[in-house]
């Protein structure tokens, strides 16, 4: 099987194994009488498809649901050892990498330095499937079992195809088919997805590592991500799904034009976009520009907490500009949820004016539902919702039959 970047859609054919086994995983059914309840099966087809999926062990049987007055029934559960999945998180001063069993349970994480940003691709990748490898060695898991991995990248992401498009810190990238960058070390299958929508694939999905391993969520239903880092991202979730748009650029607001002046070169072409002039790579490059020794985003931060007053107006002025687009964009979105991520978000100052402009500018029907937050787990959110992604993928209905059929099993 090659590596591949495409998406399934989370349907399959009702009834199906596949089916059956996302009544499990979502809780939606945890015994063979809910299935048949549920799917309008026969139970001696309820108990084929059971069978079919136990055989691959993705589900076992054991323990006793409540009764309601009768024989108690056997509980449903998928097999968390059943596999495993991966994630990749590429940021541009580090690199995170994580593991996690089939119930988004953390198996293993690591965080690496990462400073030659004109590293090849091809290198990132044998490297972080080395690092992956390792990991697996280390905490007891076969390798083999892995089932699918997903990579997360902060550049815009060209859906469905999985290429990297004009990234702003990393040209040696664009263009770049990242599964297939992966293809050479796996045949599991691998999606690519942008840093800020896995961030709100992360909120969609609560907070904690095994809160979002099931598809059915708690998590808002129409929510802005937005990653403020060394640049700055927008990810959306509308109506509980992630929506990338036609061609996977929904939600790049970094290259609204703002006032202000443009301090880093952007591939957008924009002049003064709010990349150029509010991102965390900006404010270090202006910094930079009047005296300052700062390495990157966090020391700016550390700069703001400290009170140093050229870093707090420079970040306020930031949050200004950040919020302006951000109430545009609410006004025309109208999210319940506002999610602030990435280093820059740990910034009072920048947040407090950023806070200040959305209210102010969106109109009282968008602010009065609007809640203005932190993300849940700010610090790995991206990495999580790069786990629950590969989760969501190999456990797609679609894709768990084709498993059942490749296996010739009768379901």
């Amino acid at each position: 099987m090659v590596s591949e970047g495409r998406h399934l859609e989370a349907a399959a054919a009702p009834g199906s194994a596949g089916d059956v086994l996302h009544l499990i995983r979502t809780g939606v059914a945890q015994t063979r009488a809910d299935l048949a309840k549920h799917t309008g099966l026969a139970p001696s087809t309820v108990g084929l498809r059971v069978d079919a999926l136990q055989r691959l062990g993705l589900v076992t049987e054991g323990g006793d649901a409540s009764s309601t007055g009768g024989r108690r029934a056997r509980v449903l559960r998928l097999e968390a050892s059943a596999g495993h999945v991966g994630a990749v998180a590429l940021g541009a001063h580090h690199v995170q990498l994580a593991l996690t069993d089939l119930t988004g349970r953390r198996i293993a994480s690591v965080e690496e330095p990462r400073t030659d940003l004109t590293q090849a691709p091809e290198a990132f990748a044998a490297e972080a499937w080395t690092h992956l490898q390792r990991m697996a060695a280390e905490a007891g898991v076969d390798p083999a079992g892995l089932l699918g991995l997903a990579v997360s990248v902060p550049a815009p992401i060209e859906h469905p195809g999985g290429r990297v498009v004009q990234p702003s810190f990393m040209p040696a990238w664009h263009g770049v088919s990242v599964p297939e960058l992966f293809a050479a070390h796996t045949s599991a299958p691998v999606f690519i997805e942008n840093d800020a929508n896995l961030l709100a694939y992360a909120e969609l999905h609560g907070s904690g590592w095994a809160a979002g391993a099931s598809p059915g969520t708690d998590g808002p239903e129409h929510l802005m991500a937005v990653k403020l880092g060394t640049r700055i991202g927008c990810g959306i979730v509308s109506a509980g799904r992630l929506h990338r748009g036609a061609s996977g650029s929904a939600g790049e607001i970094s290259h609204t034009g703002v006032t202000g002046p443009g301090v880093i070169p952007c591939t957008c072409g924009v002049p003064a976009c709010l990349e150029s002039v509010a991102s965390g790579g900006a404010l270090v490059a202006d910094l930079r520009q009047r005296g300052y020794d700062v390495a990157d985003a966090t020391a700016v931060v550390r700069l703001g907490d400290a009170g140093d007053p050229v870093v707090v107006a420079q970040l306020r002025a930031a949050g200004r500009a950040i919020g302006s687009v951000l109430a545009a964009a609410a006004n025309f979105f109208n999210p319940s949820d506002v999610v602030l991520g990435g280093v820059m978000s740990s910034s009072a100052p920048l947040v407090a004016a950023l806070r200040a402009e959305v209210f102010e500018r969106a109109l009282p029907l968008t602010s009065g539902a609007l809640d203005v937050r932190t993300a849940v787990d700010g610090a790995d959110a991206g990495l999580r919702g790069a786990c629950y992604l590969a989760l969501d993928e190999v456990l797609a209905p679609a894709r768990v039959q084709a498993r059942v059929a490749a296996a010739g099993q009768v379901a």
